[in-house]
């Protein structure tokens, strides 16, 4: 039945036309009935693929989903409405498995690639004390808790074969996580329209990856507090020492004014993604919990992966310290002169 109809619909079309993706699959719990109501709607979603206005109606799109939503039962309207519920929740659920703007761009000075690649596998971002000032310092000097100070200490004494291993392994689960997200999130919006904006396309998608956005002024931020002692290189995208020169830096206007900025944003985002996810229409509450877990997936496994990497940079920074405390003036002053070639 549904490639009959999409059949008759696709025959319709002018050639001319622009093919829109929405009304054409669903979830599917209910497939059966949407299918159903679309072979009694095809003069709405024509004039939706045509994206033909007719006096009677200005947004083909949102005329084309009412006629398949119309004489909806109680029981559905009622599961819908938990649906959305449900949704709505997500992102301010999600912040708490999120990394904070501090750990990513404290990241970045250790692994840049990793940090960008792990600022868009989470959809949400912590945002616990965002509306006091961040201090990009935190995550070198924020005392440990047991089960991590064990698991610091665990990976700073393995051998260059395991760490080797810990690190690709780092970046297969962040790729595994950012294509997780991606794929989540098209593949609900591919099935659902937004019931503020009927015919927006890729909303949930722009909203899990705009994270990123926000992480780069926290990344940009801690490279001002370093200001001309950073020297950039293609050979420090993927392993840095700028790391080491974190604590010697000093805040700035500008460093200051972008970690201000980041909370804002981080703030923002929570609230685009509410807005986003409440508003969708065509799912179920057990499909919505489906979404929910595949999101908090794809931001757990990127916890795991960021407090690996935090745990071995700050096992290198103490290291660092006790080398520097036993060198004397010329060996520190070597350490120094290897470290600037190294950025």
């Amino acid at each position: 039945m549904m490639l009959v109809l999409q059949l008759v619909i696709y025959l319709t079309l002018p050639t001319q036309a622009v093919v829109r993706p929405k009304l054409q699959v669903w979830f599917p719990k209910h497939e059966a009935r949407w299918i159903e109501q679309a072979a009694a709607c095809l003069q709405e979603i024509r004039n939706y693929l045509h994206d033909n206005q007719t006096p009677g109606c200005t947004a083909p799109c949102a005329c084309a989903a009412d006629c398949i939503l119309k004489d909806l039962p109680p029981t559905i309207q009622s599961n819908f409405a938990s649906a959305q519920v449900l949704l709505g929740l997500a992102p301010a659920i999600l912040v708490y498995f999120g990394p904070t703007v501090a750990e990513v761009a404290a990241l970045s000075t250790y692994r840049p690639l990793l940090a960008v690649l792990l600022s868009l596998g989470p959809p949400a971002i912590s945002i616990v004390g965002l509306f006091r000032y961040v201090d990009l310092r935190v995550p070198f000097t924020q005392p440990l808790s047991w089960n991590a100070g064990l698991w610091s200490t665990w990976l700073g004494h393995q051998g260059a074969r395991a760490r080797r291993i810990i690190q690709v392994s780092s970046y297969v689960v962040t790729l595994a996580a950012i294509a997780n997200n991606v794929h989540n999130s098209v593949y609900t919006d591919l099935r659902t329209i937004s019931g503020w904006r009927c015919s927006a396309m890729l909303m949930p998608l722009a909203w899990s990856l705009l994270a990123g956005v926000v992480h780069a002024w926290g990344m940009i931020a801690i490279r001002m507090q370093l200001g001309s002692g950073y020297r950039p290189s293609i050979r420090s995208v993927i392993r840095s020492t700028t790391f080491l020169d974190v604590l010697k830096g000093a805040d700035n206007v500008l460093s200051e004014a972008l970690l201000r900025l980041s909370a804002l944003c981080a703030i923002i985002h929570m609230g685009f993604g509410i807005l986003v996810l409440s508003s969708l229409i065509f799912i179920s509450a057990l499909e919505a919990i489906q979404i929910f877990v595949m999101y908090a997936t794809s931001a757990l496994m990127c916890h795991v992966v960021l407090l690996t990497e935090l745990a071995m940079m700050r096992y290198e920074v103490s290291k660092n310290e006790e080398t520097e405390r036993s060198a004397g003036p010329v060996a520190m002053y070597q350490v120094e002169l290897s470290r600037a070639h190294t950025l």
